[in-house]
Order: C-alpha cells, then structure tokens, then sequence
C-alpha cells in the first residue's frame, strides 16, 4: 500500500518487488483502521483519491514511513550529497576535523537500526580518541 501513484525507490527495488507474485499494490490508498481479536485480522483502506474505504483480511504489517535524512541544519556547515546526506569518511568523521555524523542521515547503503547502532559505536570512539590526542 502507497499514499502516492508512483514510488519514490531505488528503480531496481521497485521492479523487484513488481515482478514479486507474492505482492499486490494498493496504490493512492492508507490504511484507516486495524482490527482483530487478540491480533492483527483485517485492515480498513482508504482510498485517497475517491474517499472509498474497503476491507481487506490481512494477517501481518510493516510499516515504512519512507526516507528523508533531517540534514537541513547543517546545509552550510558540513559536506552533504545531492540526497542531503552526510558524507563522512571510514571514521564517521565529517569534513569538520572533529564533527562525527552516525545513522541514517549519513550517506550509507545500508539504513537499519543495526547500521545505525554500529556507526553510533564508532562515532563514539572516534570522537573519544579525537578528544584524547
């Protein structure tokens, strides 16, 4: 399911999931309601450009709320790329001598909490040998 009438993706992540015949796309649509008796049963859509809402039995969800790094802040401080993602080097280090950047905004391939963890891990003890020498 996708608010919009296009996605946002990476080209080939789009077609993957396309050519996947365990995937059905409900496009322009949300979900306006979860229900079920001890668990998750059926979801209430709402279509976003006509207003209908139909019913669908669905048993389990995931949610992604999509991909926007909050880098704004720092547009005149530190090197960003065209994403407005932070360009740090193999040290989480970025193009200020001591300025450290971890998670998600940071121009990486991989965005999960795990990535985000490590980098929060190494960006620490970075900083604390920076702060040491």
């Amino acid at each position: 399911m996708h608010q919009f009438d296009h996605f946002q993706a990476f080209e080939h992540a789009i077609k993957e999931a396309q050519n996947n015949p365990k995937i059905d796309f409900i496009m322009e649509s949300t979900i306006a309601e979860f229900s079920g008796k001890g668990a998750l049963e059926d979801v209430k859509i709402k279509n976003l450009k006509t207003g209908e809402i139909t019913e669908k039995k669905i048993d389990g969800v995931f949610i992604l709320i999509g991909y926007v790094p909050n880098t704004e802040i720092f547009k005149e401080i530190i090197k960003l790329n065209e994403r407005d993602e932070i360009i740090v080097n193999e040290n989480l280090e970025t193009n200020l001598s001591g300025v450290f950047s971890a998670g998600d905004a940071n121009a990486k391939k991989y965005r999960q909490i795990t990535t985000a963890v490590a980098d929060g891990t190494i960006a620490a003890l970075n900083a604390m040998e920076y702060l040491h020498d």
